[in-house]
């Protein structure tokens, strides 16, 4: 018996070029691949309700109207399944939608070089917080950036804007609530000197 185990074994390695650890190895990776993906299917399954609306604020949205179906993959996917987006309703309608991302200075780079297309990984990879889409077309957007200033009182918000002068984009930067609050109230007690 022992030597049909061992034999199967050296078939076994030969088939695969692994040996038997290996194969443990292999195997367990795998497995946990596997659960990662289910895990991930499922927060996706949970948000996908969402989809259905924020894709009716695109079709509304002259910015966002011809955008390729394809693009959902890099644009809607990752942060719904992080939970890194808000959709905002009047009532039982969708009125905006905003996704934001925590960027490493080497993804905030290629934001900035390339326009805003982010990998599935680049959208939780650092601590620089990003507004990578804000979807308003009934307007609000100011709302929109007010709740996300109150959200994230303590952190600088960084958001690609339309740029009026050029018509492409620029990068603009909003300071932490906290900051302005502390600013606002410096310019106060300056004046009353």
């Amino acid at each position: 018996m022992t030597t049909t185990g061992t034999a199967a074994t050296k078939q076994q390695t030969k088939k695969n070029g692994l040996s038997p650890p290996e194969n443990e190895h292999a195997a367990v990776a795998d497995e946990a691949l596997r659960e990662q993906i289910k895990a991930q299917s499922l927060r996706l399954v949970k948000r996908l309700p969402a989809l259905g609306p924020v894709i009716m604020l695109y079709l509304q949205s002259p910015h966002r109207r011809y955008q390729f179906i394809s693009d959902l993959e890099w644009l809607l996917i990752p942060p719904l399944v992080s939970g890194q987006c808000k959709l905002y309703m009047k009532q039982e309608y969708p009125i905006s939608f905003v996704s934001w991302a925590f960027l490493t200075d080497e993804v905030e780079k290629r934001l900035l070089g390339n326009g805003g297309r982010l990998r599935p990984e680049d959208w939780t990879s650092g601590e620089r917080l990003w507004l990578i889409d804000i979807v308003a077309p009934f307007g609000g957007v100011e709302t929109v950036l007010s709740d996300m200033r109150s959200s994230f009182s303590e952190r600088e918000i960084h958001l690609l804007a339309p740029d009026p002068e050029n018509g492409g984009l620029t990068h603009r930067l909003l300071p932490p609530l906290a900051q302005t609050a502390e600013s606002t109230a410096a310019d106060g007690d300056s004046e009353k000197q």
